[in-house]
């Protein structure tokens, strides 16, 4: 039998789980008509930027490694040239990282030195201090954040076309930056993004987990004509090749998550995952709380730009 498929299945737990006024600015997308059409976009965003990466998705899961690039440029942007302490080095994103229960000292090593080998960061020396050696993200690197960021305001503006997202960060070469500034501040003031929807962590904090749950989240609305859920297949073997996740992982990952009554059927090695109202009411909230957050920093930037 088929579940319809319906979002607010679970507003009653979801809802204590977060604080009134985040709540309502969740359901404003959540709710919204076009809120499918951005959980799709975003599928369609995300995908590109997180394929490929083998050796990155080894050394850190994709949901903390966007946390890890959000520290990276808010201590790179926010460097005092007289002081050599501040910005970006390598002893201060492990600072950073442990206390966020990220990676650990040896493994943000481990990470900027893939990214230093791959050309997204150099090294500069300190001229105050020869003791310290700051770390710069290359042109090819920043090019990617502002892509990623535009792709983004595309996706919310996919909801919200009133919102101008991709206008002003067209117009403002600041403007990503201003947004992204209220989003490490938001993290370093200990927000969660994950503590109101425990139901993802499962998939989130194993390699590949992120793209895989996204993905069949899309089929789901895709194929069940977005009203329904149906259950969907995925290819184990080229999903894992394509995201640095072998077959055996991602197929262990689905039966756990069965057994832990998130997926409603045997998920027959990729090839019946039938996702449960509940995970993917939780995906849906969390993907509207993540675009709500992006909307407000990037609105918050909109006027203090005053674009």
């Amino acid at each position: 039998m088929r579940r319809p498929l319906a979002l607010d299945s679970h507003d009653h737990e979801f809802s204590r789980r977060t604080t009134q006024e985040d709540w309502q600015r969740i359901l404003v997308l959540r709710d919204h008509p076009r809120m499918m059409n951005g959980v799709l976009a975003y599928e369609d965003i995300i995908g590109d930027f997180f394929s490929g990466n083998v050796l990155l998705n080894r050394v850190v899961v994709e949901f903390a490694r966007f946390q890890m690039i959000v520290y990276m440029l808010y201590l790179y942007d926010t460097a005092d040239p007289a002081d050599p302490r501040t910005g970006l080095t390598t002893s201060r994103l492990q600072q950073i990282a442990n206390t966020k229960g990220l990676l650990s000292r040896g493994g943000v090593t481990t990470f900027v030195g893939l990214l230093r080998f791959a050309g997204y960061l150099h090294r500069i020396p300190s001229p105050l201090d020869k003791r310290v050696v700051h770390l710069a993200p290359t042109p090819k690197f920043l090019e990617l954040v502002e892509t990623w960021n535009r792709h983004i305001f595309a996706c919310i503006d996919t909801i919200t076309p009133d919102a101008d997202l991709v206008r002003c960060h067209r117009k403002h070469p600041r403007f990503g930056w201003e947004m992204r500034r209220g989003g490490a501040e938001a993290l370093l003031a200990g927000w969660k993004p994950l503590d109101p929807f425990p139901e993802t962590f499962h998939f989130f904090s194993c390699n590949g987990g992120f793209m895989l749950l996204l993905h069949a989240v899309a089929k789901t609305i895709r194929e069940g004509g977005r009203r329904e859920i149906v259950p969907v297949s995925i290819d184990l073997a080229s999903f894992g090749k394509r995201f640095g996740a072998s077959r055996s992982q991602l197929r262990r990952l689905l039966e756990a998550a069965h057994g832990r009554g998130h997926l409603l059927a045997e998920p027959k090695n990729g090839k019946h995952i039938y996702l449960s109202p509940q995970l993917l009411s939780a995906f849906a909230g969390w993907t509207a709380s993540e675009l709500a957050n992006y909307r407000l920093w990037g609105l918050a930037a909109k006027a203090d730009l005053r674009l």
